[in-house]
């Protein structure tokens, strides 16, 4: 067993003391002072495949900080077990200079555990989930399941792609391999995995997710917190499955983090430069109310070009604006027939519709509200504020191209006869109408 071959016993020279190499058929270690192997390779002549390796100038860099040293296994000439031998080692150590371009300038080695706990801290802005964990699985090793959300045809696996090859471009043995895509009709969702210590790591879509995040649990795993099923979210999922599925024959909700490693994390702020880390509340859907109830809220009027807008407020102090507003907005429609309209069916398509997840699944319903202020009271439906500017902000409904070309470059300044829609799109590219609003503390 490869196993049981101890490096450190092994013969061994300095990097620099490379002229001292017997002259021998062996598969070669190059190990840092720390034991850590960084790159293995084979040859039929020790010696002389190091008076001219391709690699010593930039493992001689590396000498300059980290002493380095070359072990060998003295092995047959025979080229095909020589390379059978190599390719085993490579598999069991995963050096991370045998996954590099010799023409990469790579400044240092990323330790396994940090790429991990780099990968699972950009992962977690993106609102992955622990799912559980399989401690036995038929021919795999012991897997943590891990997902992301997606909603029909959107999700954020782009974003997680090029995260994931980010990490993959470091010098560590610890890399992630998309495994299977779906095909671009289907969202080109990707799944991934990754191996640390003998644990297996599976990335994957899960449609709906943002239904689980409200009363979903926190974990640690590699020292870093995720979103976590809890027991009785888990044991839900699992009785949808068939009693037969193999592949959740064995899960259960994870506990305990099985990588107990400490957080680089724990004292550093959060990177918010990801533009496409997505905020899913689907908290902010309110408590419907009991049948003859009626919703108490209090409003206030903001200002835009004009524009004037009523933002109403819940006892929680979320923000909400009427779908009367949308409407005129969008549609120059002053009133819906409530019974009768198709108000939440053309509000539903037009959030799923936008580019982000955010919305997704978001459950629209007419009530009655009543102002506190002046005790009025409206049958109509609520839209988050933050939602109605998402809407507003998206290109639907916009179709003049100089106009759209004028507020890409910043050069936009409304003109009487602009419609509401174009002066609000506008003025929201680079404004939030929470920046007008006031609050309870500066009333």
């Amino acid at each position: 067993m490869l196993e049981e071959i101890k490096i450190s016993e092994l013969p061994s020279v300095y990097l620099l003391d490379k002229d001292r190499l017997p002259n021998c058929a062996a598969i070669y270690f190059v190990f840092d002072s720390k034991g850590q192997i960084i790159y293995i390779g084979r040859t039929i002549n020790l010696v002389e495949r190091w008076k001219a390796h391709h690699r010593f100038n930039q493992l001689k860099r590396f000498n300059r900080k980290n002493t380095l040293s070359i072990s060998w296994l003295t092995c047959s000439s025979d080229i095909e077990n020589l390379s059978n031998l190599e390719n085993e080692f490579i598999k069991l150590y995963k050096p991370p200079l045998n996954w590099s371009k010799v023409v990469v300038p790579i400044r240092k080695i990323t330790p396994a555990e940090t790429a991990l706990q780099q990968s699972l801290q950009q992962l977690s802005k993106f609102n992955v989930m622990i799912i559980g964990f399989d401690p036995i699985s038929d021919g795999e090793p012991p897997t943590i399941y891990l997902v992301y959300p997606v909603y029909g045809m959107k999700g954020l696996s782009g974003s997680i792609r090029t995260a994931l090859k980010n990490i993959n471009k470091k010098a560590s043995s610890l890399k992630w391999k998309e495994y299977k895509t779906y095909p671009k009709s289907s969202g080109k969702f990707g799944l991934w995995e990754t191996e640390y210590n003998g644990l297996r790591i599976d990335l994957s879509p899960f449609d709906s997710l943002v239904y689980f995040m409200e009363h979903s649990n926190r974990q640690t795993l590699a020292g870093i917190e995720l979103m976590a099923f809890s027991r009785e979210q888990l044991e839900l999922i699992l009785d949808k499955k068939e009693e037969n599925d193999e592949n959740t024959s064995g899960l259960e909700a994870l506990e305990d983090d099985p990588i107990p490693v400490e957080n680089i994390y724990r004292n550093q702020p959060l990177n918010s430069n990801y533009k496409n880390t997505i905020g899913v509340e689907p908290w902010e859907e309110l408590e419907p109310m009991a049948e003859g109830e009626v919703r108490i809220m209090t409003r206030q009027f903001v200002y835009v070009d004009d524009i004037e807008i009523e933002v109403c407020t819940n006892d929680n102090g979320k923000y909400f604006v009427r779908h009367n507003l949308y409407l005129w907005i969008m549609y120059k429609r002053k009133n819906s027939d409530v019974p009768n309209d198709i108000t939440i069916k053309r509000l539903t398509d037009e959030i799923n519709r936008l580019p982000t997840i955010r919305w997704s699944g978001y459950r629209f319903r007419y009530e009655t509200i009543r102002f506190s202020e002046d005790d009025a009271e409206v049958d109509s439906l609520l839209v988050p504020l933050a939602m109605f500017e998402d809407l507003m902000k998206d290109k639907y409904g916009v179709h003049n191209t100089n106009i759209l070309e004028e507020i890409k470059k910043g050069e936009y300044k409304s003109k009487p006869d602009d419609s509401e829609r174009i002066k609000l799109f506008a003025w929201l590219q680079s404004n939030s109408l929470f920046s007008l609003l006031q609050t309870n503390n500066n009333k």
